[in-house]
């Protein structure tokens, strides 16, 4: 009976990668493993130009940003990354407010105080924005329903935190002089939150037309298609595809009479 090799690693260096590795993708683990059982053997026999330590680090470290690197790729995009940011834009733009007001609590009181004004300005800023929205995008009436419904509720999402964040940051321009000139720093705060509402509101349009409809991530990889020249003749615009390969979104350059806005186009099954 042939006797069992010892193992080329330490128990230390085996311990270390069996709790790594679960840091590890699953999809990379099997090469991740494989590249840093070498590295670790070969850094045994070579302790004094590498010391163990280095390695010890170099291994979390790689197993951390391989990690972080799939989160950014799987999250890159996603509607839910859009509102965790505008969600944390929010958060950042009432900590300068709770700081003035002097409490959570002043805070709280001062902005139940202003509930009325923030949904009178909000839905007037809501409806004047729909009613002036420039992009169009036809629907695919034959998707399923609930995908409709996914799709408002994310619009309605990003609407509801792009007025609040709008208040939030009118609120927070015209603090320094609302002791001073309580009048004109209403009047400023009215202005600045109509323009800051209406700019946001608009990036949430086109955001919304640029995205799949599908999976409600954003679409990539623009590219031009078709020649100028032949406008009349062929499509001439740009082409936006969703990276999980759900279809593509057609950008007229020139609207023609059979092609006047954007088309999103479902890859067959």
């Amino acid at each position: 009976m042939i006797p069992a090799l010892p193992s080329p690693l330490t128990r230390a260096d085996r311990l270390l990668l069996a709790t790594t590795k679960w840091l590890v993708p699953r999809r990379e683990r099997e090469e991740w493993l494989r590249s840093w059982q070498a590295e670790l053997w070969y850094g045994s026999h070579r302790r004094a130009s590498r010391p163990a330590p280095a390695l010890s680090f170099g291994v979390i470290q790689d197993a951390l940003w391989l990690r972080f690197d799939d989160l950014s790729h799987a999250l890159t995009g996603t509607p839910s990354l859009c509102v965790l940011l505008l969600s944390s834009l929010l958060l950042l733009a009432t900590i300068p407010a709770i700081i003035v007001a002097g409490s959570l609590h002043a805070f709280v009181l001062a902005s139940l105080g202003c509930l009325s004004q923030i949904v009178a300005e909000s839905s007037l800023v809501a409806i004047v924005s729909l009613a002036t929205a420039v992009t169009s995008l036809e629907e695919n009436l034959s998707g399923a329903h609930k995908l409709r419904l996914k799709a408002r509720f994310f619009l309605f999402a990003k609407m509801v935190l792009i007025l609040l964040l709008s208040w939030m940051l009118s609120t927070d321009l015209t603090w320094p002089i609302r002791p001073f000139l309580p009048f004109t720093a209403l009047i400023l705060q009215s202005l600045s939150f109509v323009i800051f509402g209406l700019l946001g509101l608009r990036w949430s349009s086109i955001d919304s037309a640029l995205r799949c409809q599908h999976c409600l991530c954003s679409l990539a990889s623009p590219a031009r298609v078709g020649r100028p020249s032949w406008n009349f003749l062929e499509f001439n615009g740009t082409e936006l595809v969703c990276k999980h390969g759900h279809g593509h979104l057609s950008v007229p350059e020139i609207e023609t009479s059979w092609c006047q806005s954007s088309v999103w186009i479902a890859t067959t099954t």
